[in-house]
């Protein structure tokens, strides 16, 4: 399968490319062993430790992982309202950048109160994703953005509900149960769109992304 250009993938080299597609100048998918962040491991360590905090490894690390998807997703959406043809499209990123936008300053307001200090962007990994991504223009960025976006939001996805069932923290545990639906439905939406392609075509307003009234406000 074709890679991306040298410089792009030593940058996410930590990344898995996707297999399910053939397209040259694909970009690839969040996502492999490291986990849900293309962050290391000391990044974790340091950006989501508190040394007052009474929250336990995993708690912490939940937080940290969390944070830099939100503002992953936040660059995302950001960049789909720029680069998509579709106004379908940019609907959506556009509403997801929204809800992450208020997941990322509740996760903020959380993490304080325990004693954490999260990440404020992206780890370098998804950086790199949104710079490839930056790249491309119209149906092509359509494509490979929604595929993108597809996988990311299923390892959120199995983040957040891991976090809801597993979490120590009660306060941790809450939050991850109240933006799951959200997640979820954000899901629905870019496979709505993703699968079939064509769906791309639709105007603004008539697509899943419009009649589902989604956002991780709404779903809750």
């Amino acid at each position: 399968m074709p890679t991306l250009r040298t410089g792009v993938f030593a940058a996410v080299s930590i990344l898995t490319l996707a297999a399910c597609s053939s397209e040259p100048g694909l970009v690839p998918p969040l996502g492999s062993s490291a986990g849900s962040s293309g962050a290391s491991s000391s990044q974790l360590g340091s950006a989501g430790s508190g040394a007052s905090s009474t929250l336990t490894v995993a708690d912490q690390s939940f937080l940290t992982q969390a944070a830099y998807g939100g503002f992953g997703e936040v660059a995302m959406g950001t960049l789909a309202q720029r680069q998509a043809s579709s106004a379908t499209v940019r609907e959506l990123g556009r509403r997801i950048a929204a809800d992450h936008t208020q997941a990322n300053q509740e996760l903020a307001r959380l993490a304080q109160a325990k004693g954490v200090t999260p990440p404020t962007a992206p780890d370098p990994g998804r950086q790199a994703v949104a710079d490839a991504l930056a790249s491309l223009q119209g149906a092509a960025f359509d494509r490979q953005y929604l595929q993108q976006q597809i996988a990311e939001h299923e390892m959120s996805v199995a983040l957040f509900n891991a976090q809801a069932r597993g979490g120590t923290d009660p306060d941790v545990r809450a939050f991850a149960a109240k933006w799951l639906p959200g997640l979820q439905m954000h899901t629905r939406d870019l496979r709505a769109l993703g699968s079939p392609l064509a769906q791309l075509s639709q105007p603004a307003g008539t697509g899943s992304a419009a009649t589902h009234g989604h956002g991780l406000e709404r779903a809750r």
